[in-house]
């Protein structure tokens, strides 16, 4: 097969080390440009945060992928076969891993919010389109975009792809599994246990079907669904923070109804320390 592709790309140097490069510049040339009065728009503007994802996240995609293709990594291997998973079950997991997340972040805010009630109001209180911005229109489609095409394209190449491989040839797919999915959730600072377990799921989903598609789909279906309240309902208040203090019992109900699921696909998909990553499957 020759050399290992996995053995050459590095999370310190092609991941971590690219994207704080890339913020650094990013950071760099937007504060010239402010210096000039050659933004077309305000530094602060909020269309900024979908701009840098499409450039940051694409830069670490491109950068991997002229690092694997040097050291022979195959592409075609790496996504693998045409999606065979089952329809129902699939969207069993994707709405059990939706209420976990949207539980776990209920727990996780209740005591943060006893102790820093103005901080949690401030994070309930954030739309994700309903905000001020010079080109509202623009955002919107650049949102839309990241959230159902881009960000799953680009997150389950990175973490499910590269990383999870990456680390389960250095040590194992079980502990390869786990950091990559801390890391995602760590990334996701809203919410980070629930996208913890979401990368958990995902990674699963590319062992047990051969083939990264399945949740890269599985990764935008979950993000329409996320997205989808705000979209059909733009004038709903916002959940408020007596609401939050009040309604912290639906958390514990929420995660009792997506265990049992979830504790089932896991337990039934965890591989043994002994099997190869899926790049390296036949």
């Amino acid at each position: 097969m020759g050399r290992n592709p996995f053995n050459v790309i590095k999370f310190r140097t092609h991941v971590l080390g690219t994207f704080i490069g890339i913020y650094i510049c990013l950071l760099s040339i937007f504060l010239i440009l402010e210096y000039q009065n050659l933004l077309p728009w305000a530094l602060e503007d909020k269309l900024w945060q979908p701009i840098n994802s499409i450039v940051i996240f694409g830069t670490v995609c491109s950068i991997l992928l002229v690092t694997g293709a040097r050291a022979g990594l195959s592409i075609n291997r790496l996504f693998g076969r045409v999606p065979r998973f089952p329809i129902g079950y699939g969207l069993l997991l994707i709405v059990s891993v939706f209420i976990f997340s949207l539980s776990s972040s209920l727990l996780l805010f209740y005591p943060i919010s006893l102790l820093a009630p103005g901080f949690v109001e401030e994070r309930l209180s954030q739309q994700l389109f309903d905000i001020e911005t010079a080109f509202p229109t623009l955002y919107k489609g650049l949102i839309l975009f990241v959230a159902i095409v881009f960000a799953p394209l680009t997150e389950e190449f990175i973490f499910r792809g590269v990383l999870l491989q990456r680390w389960a040839v250095r040590w194992n797919l079980p502990v390869g599994i786990i950091l990559s999915s801390v890391l995602f959730g760590l990334l996701h600072e809203n919410n980070p246990l629930g996208l913890t377990m979401f990368g958990i799921v995902m990674a699963l989903l590319y062992i047990r079907s051969h083939s990264l598609w399945v949740p890269i789909i599985a990764h935008a279906l979950n993000n329409i669904v996320a997205v989808t309240p705000e979209l059909l309902f733009p004038s709903a208040e916002t959940f408020k923070l007596e609401d939050l203090q009040q309604g912290w019992w639906m958390g514990v109900v929420g995660l009792c109804l997506a265990a049992p699921t979830l504790i089932h696909f896991i337990y039934n998909s965890w591989p043994k320390k002994t099997i190869q990553p899926p790049y390296f499957w036949e």
